[in-house]
């Protein structure tokens, strides 16, 4: 960061789009754990299964950027190299926002954006379909989890799965995937 970086025009955007949690950094466990609490008793306050889920979503994103984010950095209390990405989290009047963003390679953004593009496509009865059939599915090779966390957000929020690709500004062999999910209050 140089002395021309305004950090008051970024608080100044977080206070208009109502930011409650905001991080950019390594997602490690530790801090995973840390941050989810927060959110959980912030956005529980009105409504507890509304906070279940914000929490749920908030939970899903972050393991997405620690496994799958293309930045890497080496966590010492955790002995492996962790994603690093960006997870934020607003409220408005009717709704809470998450988000996350972090790098990904090329070659992987067509086939994030399909599978996005297929989830959105499917009803509760095929989003449930789609589930049992990814669970019977062998891990695979390369690819810590489960591979049913997008469908898994999409069922919690009754909302589609926002994606949207930029190209990374300093790597021409990676592009920045931000997600985000809307959770109605």
């Amino acid at each position: 960061m140089d002395e021309n970086f305004k950090l008051y025009g970024l608080y100044d955007q977080m206070r208009t789009h109502k930011v409650i949690l905001a991080f950019k950094g390594v997602v490690s466990q530790d801090l995973l754990s840390r941050l989810a609490s927060s959110l959980k008793r912030r956005t529980a306050k009105d409504d507890p299964n509304i906070g279940k889920k914000v929490f749920g979503i908030f939970i899903e994103l972050s393991q997405n950027v620690s496994l799958h984010s293309a930045e890497k950095s080496f966590s010492n209390p955790e002995d492996k190299s962790i994603g690093v990405g960006l997870i934020l989290a607003s409220e408005a009047d009717d709704h809470f926002l998450v988000s996350s963003c972090n790098a990904i390679p090329n070659d992987e953004v067509e086939n994030v954006l399909q599978r996005c593009n297929h989830i959105n496509s499917l009803d509760e009865e095929g989003l449930k379909e789609y589930y049992k059939a990814q669970r019977r599915e062998p891990q695979r090779a390369n690819k810590p989890g489960a591979n049913i966390g997008l469908i898994d957000m999409v069922r919690r929020s009754n909302n589609r799965i926002v994606a949207d690709v930029n190209p990374h500004p300093s790597d021409t062999t990676q592009s920045l995937i931000t997600i985000s999910l809307r959770l109605n209050k």
